[in-house]
């Protein structure tokens, strides 16, 4: 198993391997139902070990829930513990970020209202749920995660919710504290968004982010982030989530996706995911096909 964490840190050294490494931020319920696993923490690992994945990513919180609209699962300081202390798969703790709790709790549209109508009223709510955040990111550090995760949904697919450089005020801070205790126990950050997040990458690059987990190609061109940040960022991504739908894989999606492979594994840096999360379990064969067709291409590499 030593295998899987030695390539996994080679590629966030952005050292090309000779197999890509994979992983997957979220597994639902409906994917462990249709394996006959339970969805507990012997169960994701039994499903990343069938999958062939070298990361198992594990949202975190205190309290075991699940997310109230994808049902995926949390995980706790006892399993995030035992999970890491098997020294198996490298580990990444996914943390709800400031904004996201605040929208969990009081939804989107709600908060982007409030923003636009009085931010300060927005700040002292995002001041609260900071703090939380802040105390979940040191408890999976103390637990010796390899990686975390901050997620925030700041965009939909077509611009950011907000005006960018406004927003950093609001942002900056929290991501400043938040790398700075992950790199001070030597662990990585990643940093999630749906939507079209290009606006955001410099400055999540100026505040050390260490790679992009979960982000859609359609929406930011994945190519072109390579190419512009590929040296100091990891992209963890690569497959859209039209991939994943019923019925036979078209040759010009089979092409784009080995066109988009090809470009993201070069030079390293790259861990391939989806950019949605697995939710049905109509998805384990077609990812198995995508899994199968990447390894092609490092065997013709």
């Amino acid at each position: 198993m030593g295998e899987t964490r030695n390539i996994v840190r080679q590629t966030f050294a952005h050292q090309e391997t000779a197999r890509i490494p994979r992983g997957e931020l979220w597994l639902g319920p409906e994917v462990f139902a249709r394996a006959g696993i339970a969805d507990d923490l012997d169960g994701h690992l039994h499903l990343i070990e069938r999958l062939g994945h070298d990361c198992l990513c594990l949202p975190f919180d205190r309290i075991l829930s699940r997310h109230p609209a994808l049902g995926y699962r949390y995980f706790n300081a006892q399993e995030l513990g035992k999970a890491v202390n098997l020294k198996g798969p490298f580990v990444m703790a996914i943390v709800d970020g400031p904004w996201q709790r605040l929208v969990d709790q009081q939804g989107l549209l709600p908060c982007l209202t409030a923003w636009q109508r009085d931010q300060a009223e927005v700040r002292a709510a995002y001041a609260n749920e900071e703090k939380a955040s802040l105390t979940l990111i040191r408890e999976c550090l103390e637990l010796s995660a390899d990686a975390v995760i901050i997620t925030e949904d700041l965009a939909h697919e077509h611009a950011p919710f907000f005006d960018v450089g406004e927003s950093q005020a609001l942002f900056a801070p929290f991501y400043a504290q938040a790398i700075a205790h992950i790199h001070g126990r030597d662990a990585y950050a990643l940093f999630h968004s749906c939507g079209k997040i290009v606006p955001f990458i410099p400055y999540l690059v100026s505040s050390g982010f260490d790679g992009l987990a979960a982000i859609q190609h359609r929406a930011n061109d994945l190519i072109a982030i390579k190419e512009k940040y590929g040296e100091v960022l990891t992209i963890m991504a690569g497959i859209e989530g039209e991939m994943l739908v019923p019925g036979a894989l078209s040759n010009a999606g089979k092409e784009e996706f080995i066109r988009l492979v090809q470009a993201l594994h070069q030079d390293g840096g790259f861990i391939l995911c989806s950019g949605s999360g697995l939710y049905t379990g109509d998805f384990l064969a077609r990812v198995q096909e995508l899994y199968h067709i990447a390894d092609g291409i490092t065997n013709q590499l």
